[in-house]
C-alpha cells in the first residue's frame, strides 16, 4: 500500500453422593444373601463381585458425566477473551536497540512524522491526521498497513507512530513506548440484508460461529416467529490472533470456531460474502461495510438489543465486542518528539467529531462513562 502524507468443590462433593448411592446399590446383593442364609463367605464373594462389576465402572461413568459436565459450564463462561493486555508486561530488548535512534524508511525518508496505521483505523484516522499537518506544516507521511507491520515498523524504529485496530499484546509493548487509546469501536454482527434478522442474543451468536446453531429458524425473528429454514453459513476473519479484545471477545480462540466456518483473509472478502449470501452471517466494522457495500446488500444487526450505531449504549460497555483504536508514542530522551504529542493531542480531540454511524466511542465519552485508563491506555471496562 502506498505511504499518503499526511473457571472442585462442588464437583468433590456430587462424587461422594454419588458413590454413597452407588455403594448402597452394590450392598443390594449381599442383603440378598442375609435374607435367604447364604453362606457368608459367599455374601463376601457376592459383595466384592458386585463391587468390582457394578459399583467401580458406575462411579466411574459418573464421575466423567459429572466432570463433562463440569468442563461444560466453565467452557460456556470462558468463550469470550479478556479485552486487555496487563499493561505490566513488556518486551525486553538488546542494549544496542535501546539507544538506537528512530531512522525512517525510504518511504518516508524527508518526513517530519513517519506513521504505520492499522488499515481497519486508517479510515478513520488520516483526516485528522492531515488536518494537523496542514495546521503545523510538518510533512507526516502515514503508510496504511496493519497491526502486524505497525508493530514491526516499531520494532525497527523506522517509524514515530504505531496505530493498531487491536489492544496491544506483550510483543507490542517494546521499551520506551506508550500507547495512547483514542476511542473504541463496536464490531457488528453482519448478515445478508434479505435477512429478517434484525437482533440475536451474544449467546446465539456465539452458539451460531460454534455451530452449535445451524438453522436460521432456530432463532427468531419476533418472539414466536423462527427465522428461515435454511442454513447459516458463518464467515470468519480471525485477525490479530495474538491480541486480545476483538473478534477475540465473542470466541476467544479459532479453535472455538465450527470447523464448519468460512475462513476470509480480507475485509473485502467477508463483506462480499455476506453481501451475496442471504445465509451467510460475519462481523466487521461500519466503516468497512459502508466502504465495501455501498449498495446496501449487507446489514448490521443489534447484539442484546443494543445497536452498533447507538454510542451512548457502546460507551456504557453494553455492546460486547468491540475494538480498542490506540497509538503509540516514543518516550524516551532519544526517540521522544514534540510533534508527535502534539499530533496525539489532536486526534484525541479529533475522535469527538466523528460520525455517530461509525460505531465509535472517543476517549472522553469512555472516561466519563467509567472505563479504567492507566495513563492514557485504556486497560478495562466500566463497572455495571
Amino acid at each position: 500500500m502506498r505511504p499518503t502524507h499526511h473457571e472442585g468443590t462442588v464437583r468433590f462433593q456430587t462424587w461422594c453422593v454419588g458413590r454413597t448411592l452407588l455403594n448402597g446399590i452394590a450392598a443390594f446383593p449381599a442383603l440378598i444373601c442375609a435374607i435367604f442364609h447364604f453362606p457368608l463367605f459367599t455374601n463376601n464373594i457376592m459383595l466384592n463381585l458386585t463391587h468390582k462389576l457394578f459399583t467401580t465402572p458406575l462411579i466411574n461413568l459418573l464421575g466423567a458425566a459429572l466432570l463433562l459436565t463440569t468442563t461444560a459450564g466453565l467452557a460456556e463462561e470462558q468463550l469470550g477473551g479478556k479485552p486487555f493486555s496487563d499493561p505490566t508486561k513488556q518486551l525486553t530488548m538488546p542494549a544496542p536497540w535501546t539507544k538506537q535512534p528512530i531512522q525512517h524508511a525510504d518511504w518516508a525518508k524527508d518526513a517530519d512524522i513517519a506513521i504505520i496505521i492499522d488499515q481497519q483505523f486508517y479510515p478513520l484516522i488520516s483526516p485528522g491526521v492531515e488536518q494537523y499537518a496542514k495546521q503545523t506544516k510538518l510533512n507526516i507521511v502515514v503508510q496504511e498497513g496493519t497491526c502486524g507491520t505497525a508493530n514491526k515498523g516499531l520494532s525497527d524504529k523506522v517509524i514515530d507512530i504505531g496505530g493498531f485496530c487491536c489492544p496491544p499484546s506483550e510483543a507490542d509493548r517494546f521499551p520506551g513506548i506508550q500507547f495512547h487509546t483514542l476511542g473504541i469501536e463496536a464490531i457488528p454482527i453482519l448478515v445478508n440484508a434479505k435477512n429478517p434478522i434484525t437482533n440475536l442474543t451474544l449467546e446465539q451468536v456465539r452458539q451460531i460461529f460454534r455451530g452449535k446453531l445451524f438453522r436460521w429458524s432456530e432463532v427468531e425473528i419476533t418472539p414466536g416467529t423462527p427465522g428461515p429454514k435454511r442454513v447459516i453459513q458463518a464467515v470468519g476473519r480471525l485477525h490479530c490472533k495474538q491480541r486480545p479484545g476483538h473478534w477475540r471477545l465473542l470466541l476467544d480462540n479459532e479453535d472455538l470456531f465450527s470447523p464448519r466456518i468460512l475462513n476470509v483473509a480480507t475485509i473485502k472478502d467477508m463483506i462480499n460474502q455476506v453481501a451475496n449470501n442471504v445465509d451467510a452471517i460475519g462481523l466487521e466494522e461500519l466503516l468497512m461495510l459502508k466502504k465495501y457495500d455501498p449498495q446496501g446488500q449487507a446489514k448490521a444487526i443489534s447484539i442484546n438489543g443494543v445497536d452498533p450505531h447507538d454510542v451512548a449504549k457502546i460507551a456504557t460497555g453494553a455492546y460486547p465486542v468491540y475494538n480498542t483504536l490506540s497509538v503509540t508514542s516514543w518516550e524516551t530522551e532519544a526517540t521522544k518528539k514534540s510533534q508527535v504529542e502534539g499530533l496525539i493531542q489532536h486526534l484525541v480531540s479529533y475522535m469527538d467529531t466523528l460520525d455517530p454511524m461509525y460505531g465509535v466511542v472517543s476517549v472522553s465519552k469512555l472516561r466519563a462513562a467509567g472505563w479504567k485508563f492507566q495513563d492514557n491506555e485504556l486497560i478495562g471496562e466500566p463497572q455495571p
